[in-house]
């Protein structure tokens, strides 16, 4: 077996761990697309019936949301880490750790939807941590969203056009995790357009892992 070269799988990262975690995302158990119902985030019941009447389609994308987000989180570093000594590197780097956090943060909600779709726990209290750990999760990955796009937008050899694009996208994630926590009946309709600011970040994502593949 020849030696994997570690630009390129870095590349192959950014371009299949976003994907990953997309697709599970919209199509999750009263999710983006409202597979199996559109539960209102707060009513624990609603929540809970939900992703127990789906819960194969619960079980997988529990699994597959954050294998995507910590294979888009190792591809990031090696990205950040290639612009040391440039243009950019400061502002990314003071983001990478915003994103690293929130996708733990992610990490450990999708333990909770998992604990309601195995039938392992029915209790309120998850779909309530669900809920509450998600919200601050999403501001920390709109933070770090913003400052890699930016510093990505000083590089000459990067689309600095889609790089603000993807930070204006992330700017938007940012904000619509504080107007949540006031308007919570909201949620679902806030949800679509954070998943439409994702798909933004998906494509600035593949776009620059394809260019560490081919270079």
């Amino acid at each position: 077996m020849g030696t994997l070269d570690a630009k390129k799988m870095a590349g192959y990262c950014l371009m299949l761990g976003p994907i990953i975690a997309l697709v599970a995302y919209f199509i999750q158990p009263g999710g983006v697309l409202g597979i199996g119902g559109t539960p209102d985030p707060t009513d624990s019941a609603e929540v809970i019936k939900v992703i127990s009447s789906n819960s194969t389609l619960g079980i997988i994308t529990s699994l597959l949301v954050p294998i995507g987000l910590i294979t888009l989180i190792s591809g990031l570093m090696y990205f950040v880490q290639s612009m040391q000594g440039g243009n950019g590197y400061a502002l990314a780097r003071t983001g990478l750790p915003f994103a690293f956090v929130s996708v733990i943060g992610w990490t450990i909600t999708t333990g909770f939807s998992l604990s309601i779709a195995t039938g392992v726990s029915e209790s309120p209290v998850m779909a309530q941590a669900f809920f509450g750990i998600n919200i601050p999760a999403t501001a920390l990955f709109g933070v770090g969203g913003i400052l890699i796009a930016l510093g990505a937008s000083t590089r000459e050899e990067l689309n600095s056009t889609l790089s603000l694009g993807a930070a204006l996208a992330a700017t938007v994630v940012f904000i619509t995790a504080f107007i949540v926590p006031f308007v919570p009946d909201q949620a679902n309709t806030i949800n679509i357009v954070t998943g439409l600011c994702f798909i933004i970040y998906t494509i600035w994502s593949i776009i620059i892992g394809r260019g560490m593949i081919k270079g």
